[in-house]
């Protein structure tokens, strides 16, 4: 990193922190040594990019990676296209930007997606392409609609999973 700005390499080592690999791993995949990766994960966590949550394990801070905006589109299929639920579930599960498919009851929508983006050129080139698969497959859409989040107060998980008494 030179001077708060993110290579290439940066870049690979934040990607593959994400993909659960070892800071030895990615020493390894990258061709520089160990030493290296630790010194660039430490001035990747002094610059606020990743944060530490334990020894050996960060998350990355969206925002100041410049993806900070989320989508959440919902999707209301065609009665015939009803059939074919799994198929497109199985299909956006595999889209990394994607973090979240889900199947709904009791809503007017069937599914919705949680989408993360750089920016709106993204958002639209990335809905072309969205669009696009649904035509080429023959699923037709009765309604869709997104709604884009125009700031993040709060990015957690769940971690209590015991029922309280």
């Amino acid at each position: 990193m030179r001077k708060g700005q993110l290579d290439d390499i940066d870049m690979a080592i934040i990607e593959n922190i994400l993909r659960g690999k070892t800071q030895s791993e990615i020493a390894e995949m990258l061709g520089i040594t160990l030493r290296t990766v630790q010194n660039r994960v430490r001035a990747l966590e002094d610059n606020g990019y990743l944060i530490k949550i334990k020894e050996g394990y960060w998350k990355a801070n969206y925002q100041k990676l410049g993806l900070s905006m989320l989508t959440v589109t919902f999707v209301d299929l065609d009665i015939e296209s009803k059939t074919r639920i799994d198929e497109i579930i199985e299909h956006f599960n595999k889209l990394d930007y994607v973090e979240n498919v889900l199947e709904l009851v009791g809503s007017a929508y069937d599914l919705c997606f949680v989408v993360r983006y750089r920016d709106i050129e993204e958002f639209n080139e990335e809905r072309r392409k969205f669009m696009e698969w649904f035509v080429k497959k023959g699923i037709k859409i009765n309604h869709l609609a997104t709604y884009i989040s125009s700031k993040t107060h709060k990015d957690h998980r769940r971690t209590t999973i015991r029922t309280k008494t």
